[in-house]
């Protein structure tokens, strides 16, 4: 039996609490093992005395015991607790452990509370290569139905990204839709045309259809994710990431709907 190895990283927040029901309703029955992951940056000076560290390590521990009694039999859980910032933390412990996804909340306690996305969140989908999935405090804990997948043709699509979510029971029953944005600085129709040729190769067993972007303006995509489950682009599609960060934090873009992060 392959296990799927996930990654929960947690700050006890009320949306890291939000993301792990999330992900124990996305992952369903399948063969999942979790690692609920926190990291700290060392205190600094000796006036803490290890007091902030063994209250995270409390913590931790009491959240790892309520989740595994929530696990399936065919789920298993284990805890890591790290000393470092957040990002090092994460990317040294993905070079030496080989994980398929990542989950956390959109913002954590330390975040600005007038902005939907956090630092960390924003520093973890743009610097860890891996698939992460972004969860938010208002995010409705359903399996997605209809998955809206923005995209502009700039970035060469590759069938690696899906290689972690087209693994899921659900991924064949959804209904994707390939939101086409336009791009001023792209004019290249063969380039086009070819992305258009991997589509339908990778997206050959789902439901999916191409959908052109009705408003062109600066609220394109959020007004094409509105009836979406989730949103779902490739970090390396730059014109794209900017346009969908950008418009969560100025509170366009729908605050609830989950956000599948892509990298190959």
């Amino acid at each position: 039996m392959e296990f799927m190895q996930v990654l929960l990283l947690t700050d006890f927040s009320e949306n890291a609490k939000i993301m792990q029901d999330y992900a124990l309703n996305f992952f369903g029955k399948e063969d999942v093992h979790f690692i609920l992951f926190h990291a700290m940056k060392p205190c600094k000076g000796s006036a803490c005395e290890g007091v902030c560290s063994s209250q995270r390590h409390k913590a931790l521990t009491s959240n790892t015991e309520k989740l595994q009694q929530r696990l399936k039999p065919n789920q298993t859980l284990t805890k890591v607790f790290i000393k470092n910032n957040l990002v090092d933390a994460v990317r040294n412990y993905i070079e030496k452990n080989s994980i398929d996804m990542i989950i956390m909340g959109g913002k954590g306690i330390t975040s600005d509370k007038n902005r939907q996305f956090g630092k960390n969140t924003y520093d973890i989908v743009t610097k860890i290569k891996c698939p992460i999935l972004v969860i938010f405090e208002n995010s409705v804990i359903k399996i997605p139905g209809r998955i809206v997948f923005p995209l502009d043709y700039s970035t060469s699509f590759q069938h690696k990204y899906f290689k972690t979510i087209s693994k899921l029971n659900f991924w064949k029953t959804i209904n994707l839709s390939i939101l086409e944005v336009p791009n001023r600085m792209l004019n290249n129709l063969m380039f086009q045309k070819t992305n258009k040729h991997k589509i339908s190769k990778t997206f050959k067993e789902i439901n999916y259809q191409f959908k052109p972007i009705e408003n062109k303006g600066e609220n394109g995509i959020c007004d094409g994710c509105l009836d979406a489950d989730m949103i779902m682009f490739m970090a390396k599609n730059l014109s794209i990431s900017n346009q969908i960060f950008s418009q969560l934090n100025a509170k366009k873009l729908n605050q609830q709907t989950p956000l599948l992060v892509l990298h190959a």
